[in-house]
């Protein structure tokens, strides 16, 4: 995307490279997030043995922790889809850039042979002309459909990474239920 941003008109370039910009805390943030998420499950087992609930307490509570495992194995999986998703944009970037740069070459070529067309030079210098200009409507309509697959790939991103919130709210959910579990648990046995 950094390619294609500053490849536009300058005042388009600084909108898109912020929006990459954006994107890429976006992905910082997330990342950030799932470590803490991996984190605070090793905290949680911690806690829950230094209450002296131990393993007699994960065999009362196994269907919980089974759906715990299972939202962490989704997350998991949404964060691969979302690496998959960068590196399909990453290959998206790479073909837009080149077709970009067989463009320009194109141009060049097309803009000296206009130089020397002082005089008449020939049907066969139009030919060549005129099998330029196709060349050149066959790179242009493969930059659209460049353009179109970053446009899926980023509606990719953005539902993977909703979904990926969506599955830590649900974590995050679970964690409170069990803790407000143990915290119960542990007054009516004091009590």
């Amino acid at each position: 995307m950094d390619n294609e941003a500053r490849s536009v008109a300058p005042d388009r370039q600084k909108q898109l490279q912020n929006k990459v910009k954006e994107y890429r805390a976006d992905l910082a943030s997330l990342k950030e997030q799932l470590q803490k998420a991996r984190s605070s499950t090793s905290d949680f087992e911690s806690g829950r043995a230094e209450l002296g609930l131990g393993m007699d307490y994960a065999s009362s509570s196994s269907a919980q922790r089974d759906r715990m495992l299972s939202a962490t194995a989704k997350l998991e999986q949404s964060d691969e889809r979302l690496k998959q998703g960068k590196q399909l944009l990453a290959e998206t970037e790479a073909l837009g850039a080149s077709v970009l740069g067989q463009l320009q070459a194109q141009r060049e070529t097309i803009q000296r042979s206009r130089d020397t067309l002082a005089g008449d030079l020939g049907a066969g210098i139009l030919q060549n002309l005129h099998s330029q200009r196709e060349t050149i409507v066959r790179s242009r309509d493969t930059l659209h459909g460049a353009d179109d697959n970053i446009t899926k790939a980023r509606k990719i991103l953005s539902s993977m990474s909703k979904r990926m919130l969506q599955n830590k709210l649900i974590m995050f959910g679970i964690i409170g239920t069990l803790l407000a579990a143990i915290i119960l648990i542990i007054y009516f046995k004091t009590k």
